[in-house]
């Protein structure tokens, strides 16, 4: 599977599931093509699927991605951002408070896509 995002423009939201061989070309590529988008909204709320994924990371490479969300999250001018795992062991393992002060962006951890989206839409 290919990594990939869906634009729901009616919920003002943006899926992106990452396949489980993701690289760091892939994920930029997968960026691009996501702000290139035409259905693109720098409002739109975000949800990433880091499940598939997140057991070919080390901790160290998956704390890398988290603080690369807490230190953008003011660059995209969104209320929200989930991020989902399904392993709750390593949420606890990983640095989750901090990012950028300067802004009401909120990031928040899920291990259910359903919980997530129930978050960021409200």
């Amino acid at each position: 599977m290919k990594s990939s995002y869906k634009i729901i423009s009616k919920k003002n939201l943006i899926i992106e599931i990452l396949s489980s061989d993701i690289t760091t070309d892939e994920y930029t590529k997968l960026k691009y093509d996501e702000f290139h988008d035409k259905e693109f909204n720098r409002h739109y709320n975000l949800i990433s699927d880091f499940r598939l994924c997140e057991n070919n990371f080390d901790q160290k490479e998956l704390q890398n991605m988290i603080d690369t969300f807490k230190e953008n999250k003011g660059k995209i001018n969104r209320n929200k951002s989930a991020l989902i795992f399904s392993d709750i062991g390593l949420l606890r393992k990983l640095d989750l408070t901090g990012g950028n002060k300067n802004t009401s962006h909120k990031i928040s951890y899920f291990t259910d896509i359903d919980d997530a989206e129930n978050w960021v839409l409200t």
